[in-house]
């Protein structure tokens, strides 16, 4: 059989514009204006109006797909795109309305388009060297180094070097012909740590255990195939070219990430000693850094590496996390993700031709994509089974592994201008990747629920806690602040000897510059390549505690550097690993000393409402108004005032199992008011709570030093309930608890919830969190753990 490179993708350029290196006549994408003699009338014939008209067309017609088809279905944008590339090119618009396609998609139209998305790769690549965490690699273990060589290292050799074999002998294609084979071989095996990072951000799954090992071994995997495929070019130097010239270019290759190591990177690290903390880096650094950008892009192309693996080893070269990372980040990512990538894709469906597949395809590529796809998959299914993974673990780890995305289809579009590959089947390889990107997330929601990783049926409350036992705390914060008011309720829950106190510390940061989530166990003596002086003073604040109560209490600190969208992953993780009964979160609103309100984050709120919904524990959202600062606000008061506010149900039964707990040196008053309905028959004092457990052991069970009052409040509706709440507010109580839902349906709260500003915190919690509430009294709203099918 004949080699079959005459419909080529690399024919389409006309000889006078091709010559080695993939240069081409210097087109000028300028507009001689609307209004210019020179234009003929026709304003399509200025290069920069048809690229902005080109532009325009492909962002409207992939967003309209995308958001009227696949957004629905949980799809990612890059099928849109690369069908909205199909729609414009020869599948669509050039074969059923040739001239329309020939005046808006001209060859020179097509050569700037196509400049644009080189570039707009080149940008993306360098990004996604600086968001990456190569610490990853120094953690791994050896499940992770197993897996990331095996799921590289045998589909790469055997299926390429395989699928050359079978072009050679069977399909008779002869040896210049056989790059293409390769190329088309190798983008389907590779194992990409950017699409697999994405894969997960879309998925929400990137901070679950399965998250945390599939980034390890794609990271491992890639680069493993990053150092395969410059040796199979050098490799390609020795027998097309001499061994001194494959020497030769890697010398200069080393050459130049010695120089990425030894000089830039320390330049690096001068422009982050040269800006102030908490500001970003100055525009004339930035300057500097991005000409530094395309000299090493430039520089290493010519050497012999691929033009956009020197940007690679610059972006690994940047020290993660703020400022510099994080301004390249802000700076760069909204232009190249949301611009230029997307170009890439709508590129590869521009070259597609559906109508190409009349053909038999090459047996070549038939093998890669049958035998490839099973061993990819089987390499990493098998180790997972090894290492003792469950089988339905193994197979959602080995999909995701096998995910194709952005950077298999910039690979082969990269490379097609410089190798024979058939039109025919670079066809067949972007419908491969469209087809993994829109199965692979289907087969993954169908087999695995990141939610059900922390569905216990366990009871981890504090009502269900022995006082034996002690209690297991989670206390988050976001800022130091939020640190030292976990400590004043905590210092409330005064540890024995005979009820200890074991306190998990977790310090929640925005992840910026970097698409590694990290979490770090400061106890362990875990470390980041940042700087740890954002989070030492919530260390610092928990070891305090710590220091005061030594043989009554346990502390661990952590911190996570996660996405906002998915850092209630890390919290439930935490609580669930950690067997925590009680996680305090740090209510959204802030107040000074003066009761004023200083602070109201809308990203905070919606982080706490998704904890709520998913906590695999007790919840209390803890809104502190207290004037006292400093370490502890129980030094200057001889008592304290507790009240609860008793409803019934399970979440107003943890808030008083919460209360129970609360002991000191210090007196401690427990007034209990119970709501009941007026059309219940009445009874008095204590003899009405005989049918509630709870409420008998706080009267007779009490802790030293509490003194416990009940008090009964009959009450007509939600109209009488809210009435008697904000008559609380002036009893100088300096804590309240109120369970978060209380009874579901009872005239009690009736109406209660119509007028809610924040119906997460339930009809009670929501009026004592009012901003129009000045007084220092501070509110704890408690969730009982949610227990499935319970």
């Amino acid at each position: 059989m004949e080699a079959r490179n005459s419909s080529s993708a690399n024919n389409e350029l006309e000889p006078k514009f091709r010559v080695d290196g993939s240069c081409w006549k210097f087109i000028p994408v300028i507009s001689e204006g609307l209004f210019s003699r020179t234009s003929h009338d026709d304003i399509l014939r200025h290069p920069l109006t048809l690229l902005q008209l080109q532009l325009a067309i492909v962002f409207i017609l992939a967003s309209s797909i995308h958001f009227c088809f696949f957004k629905r279905f949980k799809l990612p944008r890059l099928i849109s795109e690369v069908l909205t590339g199909m729609i414009l090119g020869e599948t669509g618009l050039g074969t059923f309305f040739p001239e329309i396609c020939g005046a808006l998609f001209s060859k020179n139209a097509g050569k700037i388009m196509y400049t644009l998305t080189r570039f707009g790769y080149f940008l993306f690549m360098f990004l996604i060297g600086v968001k990456m965490d190569v610490s990853l690699v120094a953690k791994s273990r050896r499940r992770e180094w197993t897996m990331g060589a095996i799921i590289i290292i045998f589909p790469m050799l055997v299926i390429v070097s395989m699928s050359k074999h079978i072009a050679l002998k069977n399909d008779r294609l002869d040896s210049s012909n056989l790059e293409g084979v390769g190329l088309i071989g190798g983008t389907l095996m590779l194992t990409s740590f950017p699409v697999v990072a994405c894969f997960l951000m879309d998925q929400k799954i990137i901070n679950s255990e399965m998250g945390h090992l599939a980034l390890s071994v794609s990271l491992i995997s890639d680069l493993l195939s990053i150092v395969i495929i410059n040796l199979n070019s050098y490799g390609v130097l020795i027998k097309f070219a001499t061994l001194r010239a494959s020497f030769k270019s890697m010398f200069l290759s080393i050459a130049v990430v010695v120089f990425i190591i030894s000089f830039l990177r320390p330049m690096m690290f001068w422009m982050i000693r040269q800006t102030p903390e908490g500001k970003p880096v100055k525009d004339s650094y930035i300057y500097i850094f991005l000409i530094s950008l395309l000299l090493v892009g430039i520089v290493g192309d010519n050497v012999g590496l691929q033009y956009y693996y020197g940007p690679f080893f610059l972006g690994l070269a940047v020290p993660t996390g703020p400022p510099l990372a994080t301004t390249l980040v802000e700076k760069l990512d909204t232009m190249v993700t949301g611009w230029m990538l997307p170009l890439m894709s709508t590129y590869c469906g521009f070259k597609s031709n559906l109508w190409e597949l009349n053909r038999r395809p090459l047996l070549s590529t038939i093998f890669v994509l049958t035998a490839g796809t099973v061993m990819k998959f089987s390499c990493g299914f098998i180790p997972a089974i090894l290492f003792k993974m469950p089988w339905k673990d193994a197979a959602v780890l080995s999909l995701i592994l096998n995910s194709q995305g952005i950077i298999g289809l910039g690979t082969i579009a990269t490379n097609v201008e410089k190798m024979p590959v058939v039109s025919q089947e670079f066809t067949l390889v972007v419908l491969v990747v469209l087809f993994y990107a829109a199965v692979v997330p289907i087969l993954i929601r169908s087999l695995y629920d990141s939610s059900k990783t922390y569905t216990g049926y366990q009871k981890r409350t504090i009502f269900n806690s022995s006082a034996q036992e002690g209690i297991r705390v989670l206390a988050c914060a976001h800022r130091q602040d939020d640190a030292m008011s976990a400590i004043r309720l905590l210092e409330l829950m005064n540890p024995a000897k005979a009820s200890p106190l074991s306190v998990h510390g977790l310090y929640l940061e925005e992840l910026l510059g970097g698409s590694t989530p990290l979490l770090l166990n400061h106890q362990l003596g875990q470390k980041s390549s940042e700087d740890g002086s954002r989070w030492q003073p919530i260390v610092d604040v928990f070891n305090f505690f710590k220091s005061q109560n030594i043989k009554q209490t346990q502390v661990q600190v952590f911190t996570a550097i996660t996405p906002p969208k998915l850092m209630h992953e890390d919290i439930c993780w935490i609580a669930f690993s950690h067997l925590v009964a009680l996680l305090i979160l740090p209510f959204h609103r802030k107040w000074n000393s003066n009761g004023n309100l200083i602070s109201d984050s809308k990203e905070l709120r919606v982080l706490n409402i998704k904890v709520l919904n998913k906590a695999p524990c007790s919840l209390a959202i803890w809104i502190d108004r207290s004037k006292i600062r400093g370490p502890s606000f129980l030094a200057k008061s001889p008592e304290y005032n507790i009240c609860v506010v008793y409803l019934g149900g399970k979440d107003d039964r943890e808030a008083l199992a919460i209360a129970r707990r609360m002991r000191g040196w210090i007196s401690i008053h427990l007034t209990v008011v119970r709501f009941i309905s007026i059309d219940v028959c009445p009874m008095q004092g204590w003899e009405s709570m005989l049918d509630d457990e709870c409420l008998r052991d706080i009267k007779h069970q009490s802790p030293m030093n509490t003194n416990v009052v009940y008090r009964e409040q009959r009450v007509k509706d939600g109209a009488d309930t809210s009435m008697v709440v904000l008559s609380l507010l002036e009893e100088n109580f300096d804590l309240i608890l109120v369970g978060r839902h209380a009874v579901t349906k009872s005239p009690i709260i009736e109406g209660l919830s119509d007028w809610a500003e924040f119906p997460e915190l339930g009809p009670i919690g929501d009026q004592l969190a009012s901003a129009e509430v000045n007084k220092t009294v501070s509110v704890l709203v408690v969730q009982q753990q949610v227990i499935e099918n319970e």
